[in-house]
């Protein structure tokens, strides 16, 4: 049994090598990945050439590596395993059992990445000089670094930093640096903006429309307490009728 040594979180960098190594060893079947700083027996893989993979093959591993399952290595393994041995269409075979979880994984992550995107709520860090902003969110799968280049792109003008309980990210209006996991109380709780952008919810939230299971569909609750708009909601839905 091979033992493969990864870091902790969505180590895309060390599985890639993982499998050039690996692939370079004949692509052993008994491998088993492990994750964590320390483990014991456990040896960091080897360099070795790279490894040609269909794009749609890497591009899922890409995703399904920031999964919280802890056997996405070995299923992700798994499939590479197949494509060196001759199925380079392997996804193509959507009932497969193999591809069906990876599938299955991959939505997860992409959907929690989407609700990053929507969800972040940034607050300004009181008396901060220069100015900066940060922000608290609970993701819940390795979609930190993933979801960096939108929030670089969107608010590449602002410094800013990103808390969760998974890891940190800053940004310095130059550089992006990945950081430790944070408690929520490293981000402020509010801020004098937020009473005008619940106001501007207020105003535009459509009472004759209002359909609480389609809302909580796409803005599942886990996300209301880190949103300053969501406080609003509950008397909202419940005057909607008087309302209109």
């Amino acid at each position: 049994m091979i033992r493969v040594r990864l870091a902790p979180g969505a180590d895309l960098a060390g599985f890639r090598k993982a499998v050039r190594a690996l692939a370079a060893a004949g692509a052993p079947a008994e491998v088993a990945f492990e994750t964590g700083e320390d483990l014991f027996g456990a040896e960091p893989p080897a360099e070795a050439p790279p490894v040609a993979l269909p794009r749609p093959v890497a591009e899922l591993i890409e995703t399904v590596v920031c999964h919280r399952d802890p056997e996405r290595y070995a299923l992700l393994y798994d499939l590479v395993q197949r494509v060196l041995t001759g199925e380079r269409h392997v996804l193509e075979l959507a009932h497969d059992p193999l591809v069906r979880r990876l599938e299955d994984m991959a939505r997860t992550v992409r959907r929690e990445i989407h609700k990053m995107h929507a969800f972040l709520r940034f607050r300004l860090v009181a008396g901060a000089e220069p100015e900066r902003y940060a922000a608290w969110f609970e993701p819940e799968h390795f979609v930190l670094e993933a979801v960096a280049p939108f929030f670089v792109d969107r608010f590449r003008t602002f410094r800013w930093s990103i808390f969760t309980p998974l890891g940190s990210l800053h940004w310095d209006r130059r550089a992006l640096t990945f950081g430790p996991p944070e408690s929520r109380a490293a981000a402020p709780a509010n801020d004098a903006f937020e009473e005008g952008w619940r106001g501007y919810y207020e105003s535009t939230f459509n009472p004759a429309r209002v359909n609480p299971e389609a809302m909580r569909a796409q803005m599942p609750q886990r996300y209301w307490r880190n949103m300053p708009e969501a406080a609003a909601i509950p008397e909202l839905v419940r005057s909607a009728a008087s309302r209109v």
